[in-house]
């Protein structure tokens, strides 16, 4: 488990943050490779079920 997925992760598990900003994050850490798709299905997922 990475770093990027588990502040990620905080973040969206607090509920402290700007919806599309943090779409526009993942996007860019999955592009980048910071995270695998299957991270990045789950932060979408939390942020949509907050």
């Amino acid at each position: 488990m990475n770093i990027t997925y588990v502040n990620a992760k905080k973040v969206i598990g607090s509920g402290n943050y700007n919806p599309q900003q943090m779409m526009t994050l993942l996007d860019l850490y999955v592009a980048y490779n910071r995270i695998t798709t299957e991270q990045y299905a789950e932060l979408m997922d939390m942020m949509i079920t907050l």
